[in-house]
């Protein structure tokens, strides 16, 4: 199900109702969440960001309006997902890419952001490494997704297929999207794997008793 041509092809699918279901499925925590991390980023006036797998424009749209003067830019693979992302920020500017090769010299951004991609990508370690060249030196990577595998993360596993499924005819792409928590490294390994390539831990946060982890590193 992981190949690029298929997740392509889900989130294009899923992409009309993304929204709702996510509020749905986070009881509408989800953007006070990602308020929080973007915060604790402390981008600065011309700051030039890049969030990764940035769907529908939440954080994106998050970061232009916590820092307006910071210049933001966010990539995705669905053309779907990117259509409504252009619709509601109108002030970010947002590409179709490949988050495995991007178009960007070295040492370009100041902060890169990705949050609930990673483990959407087939081959992850090569966006992480892609996130580290186009990064400056010292410049911040802010990770966020689902955390550690606890009880409360069992029962949202057991509730989101059912809730999902009254909402929308594509709940398949749902029950994978469960999947793909499961098998995600927890908090602690994605942190390793990150400082394997070459980061350094500068904060780790979790949320919501550490079903959403977010983990902030520094290219050294």
């Amino acid at each position: 199900m992981k190949t690029p041509e298929a997740i392509h092809t889900m989130f294009n699918m899923i992409a009309k109702r993304y929204d709702m279901i996510n509020n749905i499925m986070s009881f509408g925590t989800h953007l006070g969440v990602k308020s929080a991390c973007i915060k604790s980023l402390d981008i600065k006036p011309h700051d030039n960001v890049l969030d990764l797998c940035c769907g529908t424009g939440d954080l994106a749209g998050l970061i232009k309006k916590i820092q307006p003067q910071a210049c933001v830019t966010g990539i995705d693979f669905s053309e779907n997902m990117l259509d409504i992302a252009k619709d509601k920020y109108t002030n970010v500017q947002f590409f179709q890419g490949d988050a495995t090769s991007l178009p960007y010299e070295d040492n370009t951004f100041d902060i890169v952001t990705m949050g609930f991609g990673l483990r959407n990508i087939q081959n992850a370690e090569k966006a992480v490494e892609e996130v580290y060249r186009i990064l400056k030196p010292n410049g911040k990577f802010l990770h966020l997704d689902f955390g550690e595998k606890n009880l409360i993360s069992k029962i949202y596993d057991k509730l989101t297929p059912l809730i999902v499924s009254r909402f929308t005819d594509n709940a398949p792409a749902y029950s994978y999207l469960i999947k793909s928590r499961q098998i995600f490294p927890i908090p602690a390994e994605l942190i390793k794997d990150f400082e394997s390539k070459g980061f350094k831990l500068y904060k780790r946060k979790d949320y919501l008793f550490g079903v959403i982890s977010s983990q902030i590193m520094v290219k050294s």
